[in-house]
């Protein structure tokens, strides 16, 4: 039941914090917006977990897994690309060696970033909860985003950032409580 309700949760949060807290005052405050999805996080993990591993994953969740931007990458390669946004994620330059020149900036090139954007952390967090399914947390929300930006390619979805934000908010609280 907890896993359900930290997914509902991180659903909510999450498509609050991608768009700048839905022009609530209050929850356009950036700081604010990090205090009530630690608190959230940390409100789920303190049921199963002990309290030390509740506050570094909520911390872990919330500094590196949502709060760290996933720059240019999230749209897969459907926006008007920005090298120097790339050129800020520190992986980019290990991974554009192992990715052909031609391929740079579209849907593959885009997956394979927001995985190590978002796998990192995950298992971080997995390592701290001794929790393999929060380990694949990061994988899971990089197919959401590229899920629903394919449904947005048929027609069948009209904002694949949305959609994602709030699917992938509830799969990551669902795999950070099974």
């Amino acid at each position: 039941m907890i896993a359900l309700i930290c997914g509902i949760f991180e659903a909510i949060w999450r498509r609050c914090f991608g768009s700048s807290g839905w022009h609530i005052k209050i929850l356009e405050i950036r700081a604010v917006q990090h205090v009530i999805g630690f608190l959230g996080i940390f409100a789920c993990l303190m049921t199963k977990y002990s309290l030390w591993q509740a506050l570094i994953v909520a911390g872990v969740m919330q500094g590196l897994y949502w709060a760290k931007a996933h720059g240019a990458v999230f749209d897969y390669g459907h926006g008007t690309p920005d090298p120097k946004r790339y050129d800020e994620m520190w992986y980019w330059k290990y991974l554009k060696k192992y990715i052909p020149e031609g391929q740079w900036y579209g849907f593959n090139c885009d997956y394979y970033l927001m995985n190590v954007r978002y796998s990192i952390p995950s298992v971080l967090v997995g390592l701290l909860l001794f929790s393999v399914p929060a380990m694949f947390m990061g994988f899971a929300l990089a197919g959401m985003y590229a899920l629903c930006w394919i449904a947005y390619d048929f027609g069948w979805i009209k904002n694949p950032t949305s959609t994602a934000e709030y699917l992938g908010g509830f799969m990551t609280g669902l795999l950070l409580m099974l």
